[in-house]
């Protein structure tokens, strides 16, 4: 069996997450973690940056809904840099300027926000209290158009599965040592007749808990389906699932793998991905159904990690084959210190605990250099490769066997 080689890295608009995003540039680490922390509790994203540096690249493949710009006395220029990146991109959020600035200071760089056609939220003077950032988000989504059986694109998740319109891509997993595909993690898009792909956030909101399992267990399926298609093609990869608690106990998950994977196919086992929020508030839950997902060639892999406090202990619960590291440390590792201190103490963390250590949300090519220099074994994101169909990811691998066959003894 073989390993499949990556091709080279791929930019493409990156699809937004389910939950609600952010972004905030601001030179302050601890605050930005701070925050990060907070939001976390109402289900909302953050990404952190120190300048704008790299701000047109993230806001056009992620599409925020809220960015937060620090005005800072310093460097007065990186906030006015910004406003004149988002008016270049076009960005349609909210843009919530802050600092320690006077308040006509503020107010003046909100108005060339203004002249620039951006959404300008009043500017705030520091120190911020987290409340008030928490409250401007809570304010953002209550006025955006409410979550209906018909979201944005016109189909919601009940509407998308009536109608057979739910297709998988697969977002690649990068071994960072030999730059070869280990596998992929599923993700769900709708395939609307008239707007396209759509992603999971214009069709997974307002969703019930049927619908969702109902959700998983075909993603589970397909991964079966996939891992032994691409097997029969003579490359071995293991799928990822992204998967709730609640829909991970509630799945027959290894009658649903004897009964779509082949027997006489040889098994490379299969990948849940939970979220460290959930593993930290349903251990016991989890703990009580890992010999049966273990006996079925289930592992589990823990998503988010970093994001909370409650990660170490975590490791010290329950076995993982992967800790992924949370999109918020790993984009900007390369020039952010702090951040890259994090990565690398996280990375030998899971070494610690016998786990692969997978860097989320790869984003340039300084932030992969970094990651490979702290030994990280596996990435993902959109500057190794967009997600791709399983007809793109065959080529991938007729590709791959070609140049394989044709390589000197």
């Amino acid at each position: 069996m073989s390993t499949l080689h990556v091709v080279g890295p791929s930019a493409n608009p990156a699809a937004k997450a389910s939950a609600p995003l952010c972004f905030l540039m601001d030179e302050d680490f601890v605050f930005r973690q701070n925050l990060a922390h907070e939001l976390d509790r109402l289900d909302i994203d953050v990404v952190g940056f120190s300048d704008s540096s790299r701000l047109m690249e993230m806001v056009e493949e992620q599409n925020p809904d809220v960015v937060f710009l620090n005005l800072n006395d310093a460097e007065p220029h990186e906030c006015f840099r910004a406003l004149l990146i988002l008016k270049e991109c076009r960005y349609p959020g909210a843009v919530q300027i802050f600092g320690r600035c006077e308040q006509r200071i503020l107010e003046s760089l909100n108005t060339v926000g203004v002249d620039c056609a951006l959404n300008m939220l009043p500017p705030l003077r520091k120190p911020v209290r987290l409340a008030t950032i928490q409250r401007v988000i809570l304010e953002q989504r209550l006025s955006a158009p409410a979550p209906s059986a018909a979201p944005a694109g016109g189909v919601s998740l009940a509407d998308a599965l009536a109608r057979n319109m739910i297709q998988f891509l697969y977002l690649p997993k990068i071994d960072l040592r030999t730059k070869v595909i280990l596998g992929a993690e599923l993700v769900a898009r709708a395939a609307h007749p008239e707007f396209g792909l759509l992603t999971p956030d214009q069709f997974l909101k307002g969703a019930d808990q049927e619908d969702l399992l109902k959700l998983s267990r075909q993603a589970l399926v397909n991964a079966l389906h996939a891992t032994a298609g691409f097997c029969r093609a003579g490359v071995a990869l293991t799928m990822a699932i992204n998967i709730s608690v609640d829909n991970l106990v509630k799945l027959p998950i290894a009658d649903l793998i004897a009964m779509h994977y082949p027997s006489d196919q040889e098994w490379h086992g299969l990948i849940l991905e939970v979220s460290e929020r959930q593993v930290a508030s349903k251990v016991d839950l989890l703990r009580s159904h890992l010999p049966r997902l273990h006996q079925a060639g289930v592992s589990l892999a823990i998503d988010n990690f970093g994001r909370g406090s409650s990660a170490l202990s975590l490791l010290t619960q329950l076995p993982f084959a992967e800790i992924k590291i949370d999109r918020t440390i790993v984009q900007g590792c390369s020039t952010d210190t702090a951040n890259a201190r994090i990565c690398k103490t996280l990375v030998q963390m899971a070494h610690n605990f016998e786990a692969k250590a997978v860097a989320v949300g790869i984003a340039s090519g300084a932030d992969l250099q970094k990651l490979s220099s702290f030994d990280c074994d596996i990435g993902q994101g959109f500057f190794l490769s967009k997600p791709v169909t399983v007809q793109q990811m065959n080529g991938l691998i007729d590709t791959f066997l070609k140049d394989r066959a044709n390589a000197p003894a």
